[in-house]
């Protein structure tokens, strides 16, 4: 009789070695290749030989040794380059929690995997190191005289899998950029940002929050007009007027602890808004065009120190470049409205200078990038906007390849936004190509279309075909067997 379920193992078939199902003994081998493990051992002494790249991994392994319950030993050789292993032994030391979490280790196990049985499992299983031995296969019939004709310490069983929903995503924490044409595209995007990739925080102020840390928007075509808003939008399109109208008051009003407009221009003596423009006039290669809206006197310390700290600016060929720095960012409620304000602020330096003088791209460090949990809900709503306005073709601002076969070389002419070709790459090997273009590419769209193509155009020079470079931004027909 079969102690183990038809068609074991449950996880993960088609990467596994499967011996003999019988066997007492199973082989981990953590990252090392399971086919050089597999040729030093005679497959009628193990059930089952895989990898363990991950902690995640644990998972699969778990569910394989409870739907053939002989397995009784683990023998782990190998080398692990991530904490897979010391999941493992933390598993097989401690269980888990009651939250499903290994103990030491972080590592989340299956919550449909009860406690009992995992508890069950780890103490009647041993994991055998062999990770350091010289000679493997000496080791391992050594191991199995210990484990023979045991017999399987519960019933084979398989348990539902609950598709996980992640609700943050695991990212950097610091360093995101955000890059589209107008405000309300660059806030959308902004807030899907934080939504999927935000770690959930206490704040000072009493309520959670998702955050991420400095996250870099850049609008590259600033406008202090809003066209339409969505109906998510926490304010009308007259609340942003009035927003714009207090932003540029020269005096604090009032029971208001500060204001922007009084800061830029009256709060020192001086309009530091003119000496915008007179820098820049004084010499358009000028590093010095800047603004500082915090005052170290009055500011460190206090409960209600301005969130907008810097604005910077630069003229560079022909084109007002503007940078501006947000020590605390509410992108649900504040962004829009600072972004709208800064654009408004370029517009009015851009306008004092020479005749000619164009607006280049709006640029905002958003140091706390957070969204408050009162407002998830309606992020939630921006974030399947977001999925539908990404599918949209947009133009790497690194250029363009265009791919072609040359003598038995593959080919890349890279070319700039408006058509001009710059430089040609060439490599015997795709992935020599994909190393030498990847610092020409910045939007991970357009690496993987460009991923995709190279593929296909190695595959067109082993096989001596025509190559054909598929359109940006659309799915195209697989190639002929």
């Amino acid at each position: 009789m079969a102690h183990y379920t038809d068609g074991w193992p449950a996880e993960h078939k088609d990467q596994l070695i499967v011996g003999n199902p019988d066997s007492n003994v199973a082989i981990c081998c953590l990252w090392s290749k399971r086919d050089s493990i597999a040729r030093q051992v005679n497959p009628a002494q193990y059930s089952i030989i895989g990898q363990l790249y991950s902690r995640a991994g644990l998972n699969g392994m778990l569910r394989n040794i409870l739907a053939n319950p002989s397995i009784r030993c683990i023998v782990v050789v190998g080398q692990s380059l991530t904490d897979s292993y010391e999941a493992l032994t933390h598993f097989f030391d401690k269980g888990v929690d009651r939250d499903w979490t290994i103990p030491g280790n972080g590592g989340q196990i299956d919550r449909d995997l009860p406690i009992k049985d995992l508890d069950k499992l780890r103490t009647s299983v041993t994991l055998v190191d062999l990770r350091n031995e010289l000679d493997f296969t000496s080791a391992f019939n050594a191991t199995l005289e210990r484990f023979q004709k045991l017999p399987p310490f519960a019933s084979p069983q398989t348990y539902p899998k609950t598709i996980p929903e992640a609700d943050v995503f695991p990212s950097e924490y610091m360093g995101f950029v955000v890059r589209k044409s107008t405000i309300l595209e660059v806030w959308r995007e902004a807030l899907w940002t934080v939504m999927n990739f935000g770690h959930v925080t206490p704040t000072d102020v009493g309520v959670t929050q998702k955050e991420v840390l400095g996250l870099l928007s850049v609008i590259d075509r600033p406008s202090a007009d809003f066209e339409s808003l969505p109906d998510w939008a926490p304010f009308t399109t007259d609340d942003a007027t009035d927003y714009l109208e207090r932003f540029f008051e020269p005096e604090v009003g009032g029971d208001i602890s500060y204001n922007y407009g009084h800061r830029l221009q009256t709060k020192w003596g001086m309009d530091q808004i003119e000496s915008l423009v007179s820098e820049v006039e004084r010499s358009g290669l000028s590093r010095r065009a800047l603004a500082a809206l915090w005052d170290p006197a009055t500011d460190i310390g206090s409960t209600e120190p301005p969130c907008l700290t810097t604005v910077q600016v630069a003229l560079r060929e022909g084109r007002l470049f503007t940078m501006a720095y947000i020590r605390s960012n509410d992108m649900f409620r504040a962004y829009p409205l600072n972004a709208v304000a800064l654009a408004s602020l370029q517009e009015t330096v851009r306008s004092r200078l020479p005749s000619g003088t164009d607006r280049g791209p709006l640029s905002i460090m958003s140091f706390s990038a957070h969204i408050y949990s009162d407002c998830w809900d309606a992020c939630r709503k921006a974030a399947d906007e977001h999925d539908v306005a990404r599918q949209r073709f947009e133009q790497d601002p690194r250029g363009s390849f265009a791919f072609r076969i040359e003598d038995d070389v593959l080919v890349a002419d890279h070319f700039t936004e408006g058509g001009d070709l710059v430089q040609t790459l060439r490599a015997k090997a795709e992935h020599v190509l994909s190393s030498s273009m990847s610092p020409y590419v910045s939007r991970v769209d357009h690496g993987l279309y460009l991923g995709r193509e190279i593929s296909l155009l190695a595959e067109a020079n082993r096989k001596m075909t025509h190559f054909d470079q598929g359109p940006v931004g659309e799915s195209r027909p697989p190639p002929s067997p």
